[in-house]
């Protein structure tokens, strides 16, 4: 059973993904606009795009591609951070805010599909199985370091 265990947690992150990809496409969104724009809410808006890449667990330059498309469709804008120049923080315009209020109920219909069948006290015990699992991960990434 062990040996499945990371197989089925991709698979679940993969199925996860693609049952909200479904939700998302009558907004018009591509997974990784939508995925940039919910982690950029998660992280808070003035954050860095370097903090941002780091937060999806993407490289910097497949973020920027990203991150122009939002700030050519309007969702987004970058600003000058004061204390450093070289950086650039991320905000929401109003259209983005607004988009993202769909894009997060859209979010929602998707982890209720993904979940229906589970009580509430089995959807708390799987995500604290999973945040010990995630824990654990990372513990023995910053081991190595």
């Amino acid at each position: 059973m062990e040996s499945n265990i990371g197989w089925m947690l991709s698979r679940a992150a993969f199925s996860w993904r693609h049952a909200v990809e479904y939700y998302m496409a009558d907004l018009g969104l591509t997974q990784t606009r939508w995925i940039a724009m919910l982690h950029l809410d998660r992280l808070g808006e003035g954050c860095t795009q370097k903090e941002l890449a780091a937060h999806i667990d993407i490289e910097q330059p497949s973020l920027l591609r990203t991150l122009n498309q939002l700030e050519e469709a309007g969702l987004i804008e970058r600003k000058h951070c004061s204390e450093d120049a070289r950086r650039r923080l991320l905000w929401f315009t109003d259209k983005g805010r607004s988009l993202l209020t769909d894009v997060e109920a859209k979010a929602k219909l998707g982890r209720q599909q993904m979940l229906q069948g589970l009580t509430s006290e089995q959807r708390q015990q799987l995500s604290s199985l999973l945040e010990t699992v995630i824990d654990n991960a990372h513990h023995l990434i910053t081991e190595r370091q």
